[in-house]
């Protein structure tokens, strides 16, 4: 029977850094984990204490490092700190992944502007700052590798999330960027648009 480890493709991560936002739960824990399986120590980010330390305890049982960063990333100055934690506890990262993301579920007309600035900051400006944190330490190694975790939502929008379906594409629009102005530092950067995923922020959208 194969376990779970041996069923990965191999990837030699060993003795690299991860950083990985949106980390409690769902499709970031699921991240974190593959990670450290792959054998790189993983600072994850998230706001919820317990999902963090469950999480936590999945990563350190396949042996890996994992620095815990509670953080509100709708902060932008809490995004530079959670990149400063990571990095003063374990090293320069080498792969940065930004996932934090969530969604509300109504019509264009029903947001108001705190609403939409809500969704900018946690969609949009989180992947932004951080990114340009972890690019502090990865340009002048001239390596990295920077994941944003986008949407199928921001290819083909779908009634009632408009703000979220227009942050995720400018997630893409922004990842095709980085990697045209970072391929000459040896730095690549990719996008990756999930669809419908069973996790707490898709109940949270449609209950």
């Amino acid at each position: 029977m194969t376990n779970e480890a041996s069923a990965r493709p191999h990837l030699d991560l060993d003795g690299r850094t991860a950083i990985v936002t949106g980390a409690g739960r769902g499709i970031g824990r699921a991240i974190a984990l593959s990670l450290a399986h792959h054998g790189a120590n993983v600072a994850i980010v998230a706001r919820s204490e317990t999902d963090l330390a469950e999480a936590r305890r999945t990563i350190e049982e396949v042996g890996r490092r994992c620095c815990v960063i509670s953080a509100d990333l709708t902060d932008a100055s809490a995004c530079s700190r959670a990149v400063a934690t990571a990095v003063a506890d374990l090293g320069a990262p080498d792969i940065l992944v930004n996932n934090v993301g969530a969604a509300t579920f109504k019509p264009v007309w029903a947001y108001s502007a705190d609403e939409l600035d809500w969704h900018y900051n946690v969609n949009y400006r989180s992947m932004h700052v951080c990114t340009v944190e972890a690019l502090a330490h990865m340009m002048p190694r001239r390596r990295g590798v920077i994941v944003n975790i986008a949407s199928s939502s921001g290819k083909k929008p779908y009634r009632h999330q408009g703000p979220y379906c227009a942050m995720k594409a400018a997630v893409i629009a922004l990842t095709r960027v980085l990697a045209l102005e970072l391929r000459d530092y040896g730095i690549r950067v990719h996008v990756v648009c999930p669809g419908a995923v069973d996790t707490a922020m898709a109940d949270a959208v449609h209950p």
